[in-house]
């Protein structure tokens, strides 16, 4: 009785440890992604269920050039649902710092829903540092895992991303990925119809 009530606990945290801003309480996510366009690298913090803190370190690549945000930055969990096979999200991030040794900002919101095989989301941010960068990126996912995996197998998506970066690249750039999850590690390998690459790596501590 107590392993299945063990392997209950751990699958109904496998939805919320996908790749949240937010996730459970006392727990630090290390997290890095990166394509030719940009990098985000991450610590943060969930020092509440609904309240995440942290570091945040953006780069923006155009035409042989770059653009870097420090930023001291925080996700609050707006909204979940949670249904017998399905959980939703909406999530809220800020932040300040620093970009080329001015005042940056950092705003946006975030909204997912998920299954055991079925995954969409949808995400907006904003920097923007004046006369230094103001950028906003839009990324949408839909991703589909061809089999439910208990909580100590490995997890495999085969995902499609939308990005949407227009002070940057005036096109979408669609990319094609696939993502493994497991236990506590995340990570995702790509490659857009540009032949752009694409890599994400997260842990959770």
């Amino acid at each position: 009785m107590l392993s299945y009530l063990v392997g209950a606990i751990f699958l109904l945290s496998s939805l919320q440890l996908a790749a949240h801003p937010v996730i459970y309480k006392g727990g630090t996510v290390l997290s890095s992604q990166s394509m030719e366009m940009f990098s985000d690298n991450q610590i943060s913090y969930s020092f509440h269920q609904k309240w995440a803190a942290g570091i945040n370190l953006w780069r923006f690549n155009e035409d042989d050039q770059s653009t870097e945000f420090q930023l001291l930055r925080v996700n609050h969990l707006l909204k979940r649902w949670n249904g017998d096979d399905y959980q939703g999200n909406i999530y809220l991030a800020s932040g300040v710092g620093a970009a080329e040794s001015r005042m940056g900002y950092i705003g946006g919101v975030e909204g997912d829903w998920e299954t055991r095989t079925l995954y969409t989301s949808l995400k907006f941010m904003h920097f923007n540092s004046p006369k230094v960068a103001d950028v906003s990126m839009t990324q949408g996912r839909i991703g589909y895992s061809p089999y439910e995996a208990d909580f100590d197998k490995l997890q495999t998506w085969v995902m499609l991303q939308g990005m949407y970066m227009g002070q940057i690249e005036r096109t979408v750039t669609v990319t094609p990925l696939l993502r493994f999850f497991y236990q506590n590690v995340l990570w995702e390998v790509g490659s857009s119809l540009r032949s752009e690459w694409f890599l994400n790596f997260m842990v959770h501590i």
